[in-house]
């Protein structure tokens, strides 16, 4: 087959991004999650055969989410792709839903739907699959299309099933129909679960401590410093070394970083 995968939502012009936030909760950014594991889907597709694409929005581009709609709809329909499939995840308003969802809208779409659902559930809750027509990505696009909510991004139940399994041969064997046996990474690290492991070393209110502190970590070595914001009801500036799909690699970061004399924990992006 000739596969699109895309990744659902973006980041806007303003830095904000239009997905949901499950890290309040002890869950995910779902836009961060699945724009990390799309190229393993890929992979593990191409080894059996399957042509595959992956599209992500540009970052830092659209003024607004709903320029998303025609950068994806023109690319996917100008493709001559056999199947789309879009990767999400769910959230729910009071942040306590778990499981996973498949969704169409033809009848070739609902056979994918259900393959994947199979698969997904074998790891997390199973929602079932959903028949829906409106969702622009299900109504207008000229291939089969299906959309997976994986699981709930906000669920810190959910998000621990995640960082176990290799998530993405989940949606790749449902995509496919079967078992693959091939892929990557094969005989080499651990695959990573699709999280992204920071290691953050101090949150300060005030940019200046921060700022001091990120000097201090690159005067010792540690160049990838960074400093990033989270708006807890209070905005923190986070003073973070490293982006880790492995944990195992941020947990040695965090033993570097402690040896050095710096207070560390991982934080998952």
């Amino acid at each position: 087959m000739k596969i699109i995968l895309t990744v659902g939502h973006s980041i806007l012009k303003t830095g904000s991004c239009t997905s949901a936030d499950g890290r309040p909760y002890g869950g995910v950014l779902e836009y961060a999650y699945n724009k990390n594991i799309v190229n393993r889907v890929a992979e593990y597709l191409r080894g059996v055969g399957h042509k595959v694409d992956v599209l992500i929005c540009p970052e830092l581009q659209f003024k607004r989410s709903t320029d998303e709609k025609a950068y994806k709809l023109q690319r996917v329909n100008s493709g001559g792709y056999d199947l789309a499939v879009e990767l999400h995840l769910n959230a729910s308003a009071l942040h306590n839903a778990r499981g996973c969802e498949s969704l169409y809208k033809t009848e070739k779409g609902k056979k994918i739907a259900q393959q994947v659902q199979n698969r997904l559930a074998t790891v997390f809750r199973n929602r079932g699959i959903q028949k829906r027509d409106n969702l622009y990505m299900l109504n207008s696009t000229k291939s089969t299309t299906v959309m997976l909510e994986t699981f709930f991004c906000d669920s810190s139940a959910d998000c621990a099933l995640a960082e176990k399994k290799d998530v993405a041969l989940l949606i790749a064997e449902g995509i496919h129909g079967g078992t693959i046996t091939c892929g990557p990474q094969e005989g080499g690290d651990p695959a990573p679960s699709g999280m992204l492991y920071r290691v953050q070393t101090g949150a300060f209110t005030i940019w200046k401590n921060a700022e001091k502190m990120k000097a201090e970590l690159q005067k010792k070595g540690f160049r990838d410093a960074f400093i990033t914001t989270a708006d807890l009801g209070q905005l923190f500036y986070r003073v973070q070394v490293g982006a880790f799909s492995v944990k195992a690699n941020a947990e040695a970061m965090k033993k570097k970083l402690q040896k050095a004399g710096f207070d560390a924990v991982i934080v998952r992006a």
